[in-house]
């Protein structure tokens, strides 16, 4: 069991290490019935005071997570003697020191019905029947693309279609040679934290921030800081006053239609970011997944990249939100020495994309086919978020939310009392899952959220399951 602690951190340690079991005790990581370490070996492996440990064990105890026995050590609550447990021969692995300390995706293992946890697309709204056909025709011409490493930086057609894409709908003038493919936007978050970061460093997200980003970080033993979003997005002068601190080695942002809460950063807040990472030499990862997801004919600010000169930014897009995610489609690009150290970490992570799902989608992007796709697309998403939203507000004296405009989601802002987690067992029990808040936050937030995305299901099953939401909210709060 390993735990990750940073004592320049403003968090004091009991606090981190308080939260940290916390966490996994929610998210099933840590089950019923498990022994916690030792005060002395947690003590000793962290470098800390045991009083340090032992305050953190009692900050559980008195949330009604763990129960101490005297004597015999702390147990997660449940279950309270590990021996009551079903010995199997697996058990062994228990006692391993793995290097994973958090995980959104642990939330919601068992998929309901009615799911609002995922920001992904209604398959019938994506391009399915083109991309199929394409994929068989690929493999009657030439069969050989089975038999075929991908490139390690990528197709070379399909990086300079994409460079023209860029180019053509956000002003981004990327050279081919300097755009990468990964296997969507995530894998390259965790090529770039690869190979950028070492435990210690320190990498700046938005509060709240896309929970995997979260998990990649903490995972790798980076200290995270947190600066709130404000209505124009992360505020740069609380990342300034970081920085005059502590040297951040990353900064991560979504600028466009965050996610989870969809707010849209302002063209001067993205320049401003640029300025501070040239003054304070860091990098800043600009994820883009929803920046063409856009409604009410409202004017998207141009990519953090654009204002970029010095290669400070590294600009991620997903292409498997909006196109097709089966397929796995997303783009890094990043100037300078970086990209070389980024190619010699994803030669090693995977030696290269598979090469048949990147010939599929380069018919797509060449012809008018995607920008049709695209207008389609915001048409039908800007009526789910309309319905979702007509639906939600009978709820506005206890649960408040913006309406986005534009991305995958709604941010719920519950009651200060409300557990999330408690809520989302008792939605499962209806056939309905979401996404609880605290998955979007280093730390344990303020008050209670939860996200809630309108984008994958159908009409029909997006309202009758937020007919189920609506009812479980107006029971439980």
């Amino acid at each position: 069991m390993r735990f990750n602690v940073h004592k320049k951190s403003s968090t004091p340690i009991y606090q981190q290490i308080y939260e940290q079991i916390r966490y996994r005790i929610q998210t099933s990581m840590i089950k019923p019935g498990d022994q916690l370490p030792s005060l002395r070996k947690l003590s000793q492996e962290l470098e800390i005071s045991l009083l340090t440990v032992r305050k953190s064990y009692q900050l559980l105890q008195k949330s009604g997570l763990i129960v101490i026995q005297s004597g015999k050590g702390a147990f997660v609550k449940g279950v309270t003697k590990r021996s009551s447990k079903v010995l199997n021969n697996f058990s062994w692995q228990d006692e391993l020191n793995v290097n994973i300390t958090r995980s959104q995706y642990s939330l919601n293992r068992d998929r309901k019905y009615y799911d609002f946890s995922q920001a992904i697309l209604f398959p019938r709204l994506l391009p399915n029947q083109f991309l199929a056909q394409e994929m068989q025709s690929l493999l009657r011409t030439n069969e050989l693309v089975l038999a075929t490493y991908g490139p390690i930086q990528g197709d070379r057609e399909l990086r300079i279609e994409l460079s023209s894409y860029l180019q053509r709908e956000q002003g981004i003038k990327a050279d081919p040679h300097e755009i990468m493919i990964t296997s969507g936007a995530q894998q390259g978050i965790d090529l770039i934290a690869q190979t950028l970061l070492k435990p210690g460093d320190t990498v700046i997200v938005e509060s709240p921030c896309y929970g995997a980003a979260i998990d990649v970080f903490t995972n790798k033993g980076v200290n995270v800081i947190s600066i709130e979003l404000d209505e124009e997005g992360i505020q740069s002068d609380l990342v300034e006053e970081v920085c005059q601190k502590i040297k951040p080695s990353l900064l991560y942002v979504n600028p466009s239609f965050q996610n989870p809460t969809g707010i849209l950063m302002s063209r001067q807040r993205r320049k401003e970011l640029v300025d501070l990472a040239e003054l304070y030499h860091f990098f800043i990862v600009e994820d883009d997944s929803f920046g063409e997801i856009y409604f009410d004919d409202i004017s998207v600010p141009p990519p953090i990249k654009t204002f970029d000169k010095n290669g400070h930014v590294l600009f991620l897009k997903g292409f498997s939100k909006t196109l097709a995610p089966g397929l796995r489609i997303g783009l890094l690009y990043a100037q300078g020495s970086v990209f070389d150290w980024l190619y010699a970490v994803k030669a090693l992570m995977d030696i290269g994309s598979p090469l048949l799902t990147q010939k599929a989608v380069l018919a797509f992007l060449r012809t008018e086919r995607m920008k049709q796709h695209m207008e389609k697309l915001r048409i039908a998403l800007q009526l789910r978020r309309d319905h979702a939203s007509d639906l939600l507000s009978p709820l506005s004296d206890y649960v408040q939310f913006q309406v986005p405009k534009g991305g995958f989601n709604l941010w719920l802002k519950l009651p200060q009392n409300v557990n999330t987690f408690a809520l989302l067992k008792k939605a499962q029990e209806h056939n309905v899952c979401f996404l609880p808040g605290e998955a979007c936050f280093v730390h344990k937030p303020p008050h209670a959220y939860i996200r809630i995305s309108y984008s994958l299901l159908s009409d029909t099953d997006l309202n009758i399951g937020l007919q189920r939401l609506n009812a479980i909210l107006s029971a439980e709060i």
